[in-house]
């Protein structure tokens, strides 16, 4: 009865808070669906528009959710949010998106825009976005086994990292067990985290921290930061190239034997190249020699290769290969190259 008396008394009312209740509702889908994202065979996608990385262009929509669109399908955009716009040159731009003519984006702050080649464009971020959406990263793990010469191997891996208007950041642990009859187990654990600050005309400024054990390389401990200047001399939609060069500071302390504190200069070059055509497909080189400024003769190098390609959805299988190299190593004992092949399957968000 108290019900009706109510609907009874305020007809009006009552309408007015299912008006509201139905606007709520719809509220979140319709805010969601700001931009459209046109593409060459015609079809038009309307949603709101996450960003461009690594020749993918994320759009959640509410009626098939998340989607990721090859950035050569794309023939024009629209979306009123803020983002910064990155070009092949390392110039950005920051603004609404629109079309323009030509097959080009339209890039409008405070009314002034600016059209840019859409095949020109390697990365969009928005200018407002939460922690947590800005997260890419990756999970893995290996397993081997020979029964012949009784000797298996485990690897366990995983990655993060997130890039900002003028920063991007990525930190990452590996480690690799290895065990064989009657010799002692073998490790290879490391820990890295960069910071490039990022500049015009595609240089950075590179912050690095790293701490890793090696049994086959006699060492207990290396812990080093540094820093220097590099430059992307490639980047493109397909694939990145960089060099750089510093100098690090480190403490080693060897599995038998004292520590020591090193200077050393640092010389380096990463070539990535990525494929979104079935199947996915993502290679990773990292090169860095070590020179050391303060042990006569002495020279480390390291060479990281890393060969992903997607299974189903989101899952991978892969390869890793892996060489660490000291002419001057820590012990008498140990080895002066440790090098290692390991397969995994892994998942990537």
């Amino acid at each position: 009865m108290g019900d009706q008396r109510w609907w009874s008394k305020g007809p009006a009312l009552g309408r007015a808070v299912l008006l509201l209740a139905l606007l709520f509702a719809a509220g979140p889908a319709a805010a969601a669906d700001t931009g459209l994202v046109v593409l060459k065979n015609g079809t038009q996608i309307a949603g709101e528009v996450k960003g461009l990385q690594m020749a993918k262009l994320e759009v959640s929509t509410t009626s098939m959710g998340t989607i990721y669109i090859e950035w050569d399908k794309v023939l024009a955009l629209t979306a009123p949010e803020y983002f910064e716009v990155e070009l092949t040159t390392g110039h950005r731009y920051y603004g609404t998106l629109s079309p323009g003519p030509q097959a080009t984006l339209g890039v409008t702050l405070n009314g002034r825009a600016v059209h840019v080649d859409l095949l020109s464009i390697v990365r969009i971020r928005p200018l407002k976005q939460s922690f947590w959406s800005r997260l890419d990263g990756s999970v893995s793990l290996g397993a081997s086994y020979t029964q012949s010469s009784g000797i298996g191997q485990g690897s366990f891996s995983v990655s993060v990292g997130a890039r900002r208007p003028k920063l991007e950041w990525s930190t990452k642990f590996d480690t690799t067990v290895t065990v064989q009859p009657n010799e002692p187990q073998q490790t290879r654990t490391m820990y890295t985290l960069g910071v490039n600050r990022l500049l015009r005309g595609r240089w950075f400024v590179p912050v690095t921290g790293r701490a890793e054990h090696n049994t086959d390389l006699g060492l207990q401990l290396r812990a080093a930061y540094g820093g220097g200047l590099g430059r992307y001399l490639r980047q493109s939609n397909r694939s990145l190239f960089s060099v750089a060069a510093g100098l690090t500071q480190n403490l080693e302390i060897p599995v038998d034997g004292d520590r020591t504190t090193n200077v050393e200069a640092f010389v380096g070059a990463r070539y990535s190249f990525f494929t979104y055509d079935t199947p996915k497909t993502n290679l990773t080189s990292t090169f860095v020699m070590y020179p050391s400024l303060n042990v006569g003769g002495r020279v480390r190098t390291d060479l990281d290769v890393n060969l992903s390609r997607e299974i189903v959805s989101d899952f991978t299988v892969g390869l890793t290969l892996y060489d660490s190299f000291d002419n001057k190593p820590l012990s008498a004992t140990a080895t002066k190259h440790d090098i290692g092949v390991t397969l995994s399957i892994g998942w990537v968000f």
